[in-house]
């Protein structure tokens, strides 16, 4: 638990507030996924701004990581991409 506390001490209250109703929508979405019987296909440009949406969110959580000084590494069959900051000290 102190961990948790670690990480999110320079949360925002504001963040911290649409994070849990974000997180509360979507678990709302999720269950009523499971109980409502489905009323057709899925149109391919839905999941690609799906898609999408889980890419930019990503792109942020890596930058959000490196101004905190960590390194991320992303391996896919024989594609590795690894981003971080080097010696870059002064830029904190």
């Amino acid at each position: 638990m102190e961990d948790l506390r670690e990480i999110t001490k320079n949360v925002s209250k504001t963040t911290a507030v649409l994070l849990a109703a974000l997180t509360i929508v979507t678990v709302a979405l999720l269950v009523a996924s499971f109980i409502v019987p489905p009323t057709g296909k899925i149109d391919p440009s839905a999941l690609s701004a799906a898609g999408e949406i889980f890419a930019f969110a990503t792109l942020w959580v890596v930058r959000e990581a490196i101004k905190e000084g960590m390194s991320i590494k992303a391996q896919h069959g024989n594609t590795s991409i690894e981003v971080g900051r080097d010696g870059d000290e002064e830029a904190k």
